[in-house]
């Protein structure tokens, strides 16, 4: 079964890339997982200018679609919410790779952040859901 109705995979793509963002954080936090891409030479890392950047979604829908698109050779995988808050954002930030935020295809790409604009953004997102748990 889609983790995504029809009608919700229609609504998604008509989402702004801020929107998408905004989504895509809510989805991580509730749901405890994201999905990259993963292929024979282990995860998809895009090149943008002089950028480094490692595309993700918030479902496996989404990341299943743009692997037809544009890796057919890679599969989604999920990563853990908490091995990307402690492991991966870490150490994207070391290594400069940026993260291009649901990205939907080559005319509505996503937004991209550093490691440490996304840890601020969960980091804000979940302070929120604390101070709407004491209401």
């Amino acid at each position: 079964m889609s983790e995504v109705s029809s009608k919700e995979f229609v609504e998604l793509n008509k989402m702004l890339p801020e929107e998408r963002l905004d989504y895509t954080l809510a989805q991580m936090i509730e749901k405890g997982f994201l999905w990259g891409l993963f292929g024979t030479d282990g995860w998809v890392m895009l090149k943008a200018d002089d950028d480094v950047c490692m595309p993700i979604w918030p479902c496996q829908t989404f990341a299943t679609a743009w692997v037809k698109n544009d890796f057919p050779n890679c599969e989604p995988r999920q990563i853990e919410f908490t091995d990307w808050l402690e492991t991966w954002l870490p150490g994207m930030q070391s290594n400069n790779t940026l993260i291009l935020v649901f990205p939907l295809g080559d005319d509505e790409e996503g937004i991209m952040l550093e490691a440490s604009e996304m840890l601020e953004c969960i980091e804000e997102d979940l302070a929120n859901l604390a101070e709407n748990k004491k209401d």
